[in-house]
């Protein structure tokens, strides 16, 4: 089923005029598949052509027409056959209040209700009343039937009621105390700019010889551990401090870069040309679309108001939301965070290799121990503290920034303490008398161990050596200046588009604040003037009247959207909120349709119903079909209408949000559950008499038109069909 109801006003026209309106709709991209027509009696007929465009046009799923006034002084009603089944008369606008009841008499309305005409058409612009109609209409003898309506009095029709409810949302919308506002729909692109450097270029070059000079010390770094290093001198220092100079320089190269296009003014083309002659292919503007952008803040605007967003809490987010737009550049900031001076004196001015352990003299004295069990004894013992002893001079003068001078005491100690076993051992050996199995054991493992242990406490020291210059920072520090490089890129082709979005944000924060202050007058005049209350409206009333303030907002703020920066924003929203207030009161307190206003888009919030509210829409949904409703007839038409048939019944009252769907059972089954509380009680089809209506296919059969009535007149069960 479709979500809406399509009306097409056809009154007044002529039958070509009516042809090119049906045209004209046929050719829109509307869903017709839900067609409310409006005719008049006296031109239907003439209007055959376009009904039977309609039909051919597939387009049309369900339609009903409603024909006003009178054709002729006879009461008869002559109408085109293919709206058989699908037409309701309104043979007077002002109605009658009358019960469905043979003899019974009819009081004429005095109009203060309005229009009957508009209050029915209203009613079936509703997709379920229009559905349950047009099907019941079917089933209606002779194919047409004159309405009848019973409508509860109930929320949009006391202008006291308005006006508390309309104080109410005000205040609410005033409130600083109120619910997060809408998320924020981003329609920038989610992507980033591809970061091109000019070929050769000094940025280029920066990149290329800091990521050269990063793989020679690291690959000197890997190598710094192992025993070659030891045999051979490896310049591990010199490819750190190279990869430390030009590392330093990329960051000098980019800092000249950020420098030359600052983040927080438009990129010009002398901005451009800033940016080529340093080494990077400026990146291509976007598109900034401010209709489309606009569209998105008042969708924004919108969602937060129906969350209950109040105009307060909506000026400190869109402040936010500005500053997070004026806080995308600072790269020479970010340029000093990522590539940290810090990291950069690490790699530069690298420390000498730590010096020997403390437990390095322990494998020495053990290994001169074990060699002096030699036959050799204490002199065995004595070459192997020398060779103990020039190893570990070894480790400082092959490590990077090693100085003899630096270490002595180390080198003392670890001297001594292999002296001192070499003793010991010899004088073990001579007194145990060592077989030549056992000494030749020792003197290997003297060998073996001493080279073991120097091995690891080189390796040891040199890891830590390598910990100590940050190289695995500088490989970071390289990576994160490139990607920084790239979004700066993405930054500057975006700078110009985001410096438009702060001010068209600037623009509804501005038109905003002039709304709050119109808002704020008007609540201290209802304040002042509105009287005490004397009746209690439905619940739900104040959720459409707070429906009706978030439309109103919402179209206030649009004329300034479009005002230039240094108009007098605030002001020109501010009047504009007045004059759609004024346009609101005057429409409820004229009893006119509000949701006929332009700036109401006709979705209102479902009513939230319960308790007495709930008791007071089911006796109205309830209500007997064969009660006095308003039947849209003069007096002098009753005799048309055949009350012996029986009407068909439409019930409709509101669906019950935030109540469990049981709650649809206080309504008789079959009822239809409508949106609002303003559309509540019964719309009944009162079927013509079978010598009232006559369904001729062309536009001139008067003599068939007449033998079908005869043969109707005559067989008054008849149902009616095209003749």
């Amino acid at each position: 089923m479709s979500t809406r109801v399509v009306r097409l006003d056809l009154k007044g026209c002529d039958a070509g005029e009516a042809d090119s309106r049906v045209a004209e709709l046929l050719h829109t991209s509307q869903d017709l598949g839900m067609l409310l027509v409006e005719d008049t009696a006296v031109a239907v007929g003439r209007h055959r052509a376009a009904f039977e465009a309609l039909d051919g046009s597939r387009q049309v799923t369900q339609l009903l027409c409603l024909v006003v006034g009178r054709q002729s002084d006879d009461g008869r009603l002559r109408l085109p056959g293919n709206i058989q089944r699908r037409t309701l008369w309104v043979i007077d606008e002002t109605g009658v209040d009358w019960p469905l009841r043979p003899g019974a008499r009819a009081r004429r309305r005095d109009g203060r209700d309005g229009d009957g005409l508009a209050r029915l058409s209203e009613l079936l612009r509703l997709p379920g009343v229009f559905e349950r109609t047009q099907r019941l209409l079917a089933e209606v003898p002779f194919g047409a039937a004159v309405p009848g309506l019973h409508i509860a009095g109930a929320a949009g029709t006391g202008q006291e009621d308005f006006l508390y409810a309309l104080r109410s949302a005000i205040r609410r919308m005033l409130d600083p105390a109120s619910p997060v506002s809408a998320p924020r729909a981003d329609d920038a692109p989610a992507g980033r700019v591809a970061l091109r450097l000019t070929r050769d270029g000094v940025l280029q070059r920066a990149v290329d010889a800091a990521d050269l000079a990063l793989d020679d010390a690291q690959q000197a770094a890997a190598e710094l551990p192992g025993v070659r290093a030891l045999v051979r001198e490896l310049p591990a220092a010199v490819s750190v401090v190279a990869a430390g100079e030009r590392l330093a320089e990329l960051r000098d190269r980019a800092a000249d870069l950020f420098q030359a296009v600052p983040g927080d003014d438009r990129i010009t083309e002398d901005r451009r040309a800033a940016i080529a002659a340093r080494g990077v292919d400026p990146p291509a503007a976007e598109a900034f679309e401010p209709e489309r952008f606009r569209e998105t803040l008042r969708t924004w605007l919108r969602d937060s108001l129906e969350r209950g967003a109040s105009l307060t809490r909506l000026d400190l987010d869109l402040r936010e939301w500005t500053d997070e737009l004026e806080r995308r550049g600072g790269h020479a900031r970010r340029l000093a965070q990522v590539c940290a001076d810090p990291t950069l004196h690490r790699l530069r001015n690298p420390r000498p290799l730590p010096p020997p352990q403390p437990w390095l003299p322990l494998p020495g004295a053990a290994s001169a121990a074990l060699a002096g069990l030699s036959p050799l004894g204490v002199a065995g013992g004595l070459v192997m503290a020398l060779l103990w002893t020039a190893l570990v001079a070894l480790t400082v003068i092959r490590g990077p920034g090693g100085r003899m001078d630096a270490h002595s005491r180390a080198l003392a100690g670890n001297a001594l303490g292999a002296l001192g076993g070499a003793i010991a051992g010899g004088l073990g050996g001579d007194a145990a008398a060592t077989p030549a199995g056992v000494w030749a054991a020792a003197v290997f493992a003297a060998v073996a161990g001493a080279l073991a242990a120097i091995v690891h406490s080189w390796r040891s020291r040199a890891m830590r050596w390598v910990d100590d210059t940050g190289l695995d920072l500088a490989e970071r520090a390289l990576q994160d200046v490139q990607h920084l490089l790239g979004r700066a890129v993405t930054d500057w082709s975006r700078l110009n588009r985001a410096l438009d979005e702060v001010d068209a944000l600037n623009l509804l924060r501005q038109g905003l604040g002039g709304v709050r202050d119109e808002l704020e007058e008007r609540s201290r005049e209802l304040d002042r003037d509105v009287p005490p209350r004397t009746s209690r409206p439905l619940a739900g009333y104040g959720d459409t009247v707070q429906s009706w303030l978030t439309d109103l907002v919402v179209e206030a703020v649009r004329p300034a959207q479009r005002a230039a920066p240094d108009d007098e924003v605030g002001r020109l929203a501010r009047k504009e909120t007045g004059q759609l207030i004024n346009d609101l009161e005057s429409a409820v307190e004229q009893g006119l349709a509000v949701d006929a206003l332009p700036f109401v888009t006709g979705t209102r919030p479902a009513t939230r119903i319960g308790g007495d509210d709930l008791a007071f829409l089911t006796e109205h949904v309830s209500y007997d079909p064969a009660g006095e409703m308003w039947q849209l007839c003069a007096p002098a038409d009753l005799g048309l209408l055949d009350v012996a048939a029986g009407p068909r019944t439409v019930r409709f009252g509101p669906v019950a949000r935030g109540r469990p769907a049981d709650d649809a059972a206080a309504f008789p089954p079959g009822t239809v559950l409508v949106p609002s509380s303003a559309h509540c009680g019964v719309l009944r089809l009162v079927p013509l008499q079978a010598r009232v209506v006559e369904w001729p296919w062309t536009e001139d059969d008067p003599d068939e038109a007449r033998e079908a009535r005869d043969a109707r007149d005559g067989h008054d069960g008849h149902d009616g069909g095209a003749v």
